[in-house]
């Protein structure tokens, strides 16, 4: 998901109801507080109240593993407007496990306890610090411990992602293990993992006993899942799936805004990249983005994501 979800992407999403709060993508610290610009670009919505613009509360997620770093930037951030911090456990990404960040944590639960605590002593009197795990790195003996350790450290919320590092994002979500690990804790758990239906989301909520969960691939494959979430908590009915001309008036939406501030050529790959993730789960997007990926074009991308004009773009992307 990693330069997907943006300010811009936070805007479109939570411009229908259902979501509670957002989270940033990381701000990667090693050993130095980063400067204001840093935390304003992935985090613009520090300007205005730390809220999207339909009034969702945003909060910043810092990556590291230095636990002084750690509590420097979370300072900097607290002194630019941040309404909480919660901190990244749980990216799998090879790169940045390499780096000592993300899961690697998970591997000794000491650590995860002194990035909490110092992140914790340094700004939890004054906003609330959260975490993020997986069920582990290579295996889940030590899932409960992490678990523990984030809050003993003094985080106020624990995010799990139903798997172990090592597991990625392979099927199954091990659901039932976050409700091992909630019934132990004495803070709120939120599951994470798989969820890319109503039908995922109940038995995600049955399995693990959380009240919350966060969607984060989901809520890109279907933009609306949020909405059919809440309609359904409110109202008891289901609503329709979600039609490809809502997904394509979403793509083309996050393409106006991105091209405001970004050359086409980036805006063509950020588009191809949420239409990847869309068609995890709808043929439609499916048969476009293959019709579509060899266009490098942003206008002809975008006629081609139109209801009338595929067909002609997808002739134009076979000939390429």
């Amino acid at each position: 998901m990693e330069g997907v979800i943006d300010a811009h992407a936070r805007d479109l999403l939570t411009r229908h109801p259902g979501f509670d709060w957002a989270v940033t993508e990381f701000v990667r610290v090693v050993d130095a507080r980063l400067p204001p610009k840093v935390f304003l670009r992935h985090c613009p919505e520090l300007a205005t109240r730390v809220r999207t613009p339909s009034g969702v509360p945003v909060v910043l997620q810092l990556l590291g593993s230095e636990p002084a770093a750690l509590a420097a930037n979370a300072e900097q951030a607290r002194e630019l407007g941040a309404s909480a911090i919660d901190l990244n456990f749980g990216c799998p990404a090879k790169l940045v496990n390499r780096h000592d960040g993300g899961a690697s944590l998970l591997r000794d639960p000491r650590r995860v306890h002194a990035a909490v605590a110092a992140v914790h002593r340094a700004v939890g009197s004054q906003i609330p610090v959260t975490a993020k795990i997986r069920l582990g790195f290579s295996h889940r003996r030590l899932a409960l411990d992490c678990a523990k350790a984030a809050e003993d450290g003094g985080a106020t919320q624990l995010v799990v992602h139903a798997r172990t590092r090592d597991e990625g994002y392979r099927p199954p979500a091990h659901w039932e293990w976050i409700g091992r690990i909630r019934r132990h804790l004495g803070i709120p758990v939120v599951a994470n993992g798989d969820i890319w239906s109503l039908e995922d989301y109940w038995k995600a909520r049955t399995l693990s006993g959380c009240r919350d969960v966060m969607l984060g691939r989901g809520a890109l494959a279907d933009p609306l899942l949020a909405q059919r979430i809440r309609h359904w908590l409110d109202t008891g009915e289901q609503l329709p799936p979600t039609q490809w001309h809502h997904r394509a008036d979403i793509l083309a939406e996050y393409a106006a805004l991105q091209r405001t501030t970004l050359p086409g050529r980036i805006v063509t790959s950020l588009v191809k990249q949420w239409l990847n993730h869309m068609r995890q789960r709808d043929s439609e997007a499916e048969r476009r983005f293959h019709a579509l990926k060899r266009i490098n074009d942003l206008d002809a991308l975008m006629a081609g994501l139109s209801e009338k004009e595929t067909m002609a773009y997808r002739q134009v992307a076979e000939r390429a």
